[in-house]
């Protein structure tokens, strides 16, 4: 059989289609949702139907992608492992959900953002109904224990995120303290503890894979940073792992020396920092403090509450056992019976 011009005409409408359709599968995600890598020009719009546009260039390219669906985070359920909020997203704009380009006549009603402080904010928004758009831009992958960039390409690209929230965002609770055990050099090494929540309660996942990645829409990791320490001037990752589900969100490392393949210093910095995906489509969070020995006790030393602590110094201050073994004791109120995390020290 022939194959007219109308055919042909029909074939490529169809074809066109799909492809426009298939922009339009939701993403997959379980914390604030990434758009996209390396992005320029960066803008936020949001119609009154909820729907944002993050309008941006990637290699000189303009590009307009659709994002609803999403609000705010649910409660880890092992019952239903991939069922966290998550964004829909159309890549084309509107062509795969409107079939047109929705994004040239979108009308936007985000007005001037009125929420919570937020790290690396691109862009943020509020709208009419009290809810908050953000766009975060940093660079979440980079490689561990300090070593130069880059081992994959998508470690040090600038990752672009949006979240969407209303209330409160999560919370990334983190303390320094030292390892009892003096294991380099005759020093006792950096160790922290915290715990990532969401209203109250730990933010975490049930599975992973044997590199310590989530394999569901409810892991999180933590991602910790050294600041001119003998790896080299400037930030350099330390490590990035799980939030624990035994112990409802907390978690804990030391820096060891002798992890990923480095067998000189473990790392030690002038000041640290940490992030974290919030669950669901809720905010990045970022804590940034100095090292072990500038922190107060918490006022409460609770599982379930995030005790209020002041920073008393930025300067690294000599191991002191009876603040240390305070501080041991207070991790250990933090993370519970199930979690043998304290027991490094």
């Amino acid at each position: 059989m022939a194959i007219t011009k109308e055919m042909t005409r029909r074939l490529l409408s169809l074809a066109l289609l799909t492809c426009a359709l298939g922009a339009a599968v939701p993403a997959t995600a379980g914390a604030s949702q990434l758009v996209t890598r390396d992005a320029t020009s960066i803008s936020l719009k949001v119609d009154r139907f909820q729907r944002a546009l993050v309008t941006y260039k990637t290699g000189g390219v303009w590009h307009h992608t659709l994002m609803w669906g999403g609000i705010n985070a649910k409660y880890p359920d092992r019952a239903h492992p991939q069922s966290q909020v998550k964004f829909r997203t159309d890549y084309s704009g509107g062509g795969g959900v409107f079939h047109r380009p929705y994004w040239k006549t979108m009308v936007n009603v985000c007005g001037p953002y009125t929420g919570p402080a937020l790290h690396s904010v691109v862009k943020a928004c509020t709208m009419p109904d009290g809810s908050h758009w953000v766009l975060q831009s940093w660079k979440r992958l980079m490689p561990n224990s300090g070593f130069p960039c880059c081992r994959s390409w998508e470690q040090g690209r600038v990752e672009l995120h949006l979240s969407h929230f209303k209330g409160p965002t999560a919370k990334l609770w983190l303390k320094w303290t030292w390892t009892r055990r003096i294991t380099w050099q005759g020093k006792h090494l950096d160790s922290l503890f915290g715990r990532l929540s969401y209203k109250g309660r730990g933010a975490y996942g049930f599975s992973s894979n044997s590199a310590g990645a989530p394999t569901d829409s409810f892991g999180e990791l933590i991602y910790v940073d050294t600041l001119n320490s003998s790896w080299g001037r400037g930030w350099r990752r330390i490590n990035s792992f799980l939030a624990h589900n035994v112990s409802d969100g907390s978690f804990c490392d030391q820096l060891w020396p002798n992890r990923f393949g480095r067998h000189d210093s473990p790392g030690f910095g002038q000041r640290y920092r940490a992030f974290a995906d919030g669950p669901g489509v809720t905010p990045m969070v970022y804590w940034e403090g100095p090292p072990p020995g500038n922190y107060s006790i918490s006022e409460s030393q609770t599982r379930n509450g995030l005790g209020i602590f002041s920073i008393l110094g930025s300067a690294r201050m000599p191991f002191d056992s009876g603040y240390a073994a305070t501080m041991a004791g207070e991790q250990r109120a933090l993370v519970g019976p199930s979690d043998r995390c304290w027991n490094t020290w």
